[in-house]
Order: structure tokens, then C-alpha cells, then sequence
């Protein structure tokens, strides 16, 4: 399942990037949703989860950084929304790692979109 998500497609992002490059946030919703639900079925642990949610695109983004450059901020509130809800599911709310991730996340949603018009 990992593999999967984050394969490379030759010229374009890694599966679950390449999602959230075409505006796709049916199928990026549903891979989140079923990683909230079937984590551990998955054969995910706390450390897993962080790491997807911390893996990098070729250009340096994660998959929440991605979509809040391209300013598909549903997608982004999705992504920090699920990453949430798995961070209560396996009890890892207390992790440094996903404390500073989750604060990141929130700081940049702060922020206006660089694409969002006034």
C-alpha cells in the first residue's frame, strides 16, 4: 500500500501527488479515508504514519505542502483532518514529531493561499 501511494510515475509525482497536481480530491479523499480507517490493516504503525505524512515529492513538497502551493486548500484541511484523526486512533497525540507536523500544518493554513485572490 505504501509502495503504491507514493510510487514515482516516470515524469510526474508519486501516485498520491500526482492526485492532488490534477485537482483530483474524490480520489485523494479516498485514500485518506481509507488510511484513517484501514491504517491498521494496512500493516501501518505510528512511525509509518508520520513518514507518509512527512515523505517528499521530487520537488520537495509533502503531500499537505503540495496542495497548499497549488491552493487546493479543501485537499489541504483534508490531509491535516485525516493525519488528526490517525494521530487519536493510535494514540500518538503526545509525539514530538507529530506535534511539529501538526503545528506546521495549522500555521500554513493560517496563511492565505499564495493563489488565493483578494
Amino acid at each position: 500500500m505504501k509502495h503504491l501511494l507514493l510510487a514515482n510515475n516516470s515524469n510526474e509525482y508519486p501516485g498520491l501527488f500526482s492526485a492532488i497536481q490534477h485537482k483530483q480530491q474524490n480520489v485523494v479523499e479516498t485514500v485518506y479515508l481509507a488510511l484513517s480507517d484501514h491504517a491498521r490493516l494496512f500493516g501501518f504503525t505510528a512511525e509509518d504514519i508520520m513518514d507518509f505524512w512527512q515523505h517528499k515529492a521530487p520537488q520537495k513538497y509533502s503531500a499537505f505542502e503540495l496542495a497548499f502551493e497549488l491552493g487546493h486548500r479543501v485537499i489541504a484541511e483534508l490531509i491535516l483532518n485525516t493525519l488528526n484523526k490517525m494521530a487519536e486512533s493510535f494514540g500518538f497525540t503526545d509525539n514530538p514529531r507529530y506535534i511539529a507536523e501538526k503545528n506546521y500544518m495549522e500555521a500554513l493554513l493560517k496563511k492565505a493561499s499564495p493563489h488565493t485572490v483578494r
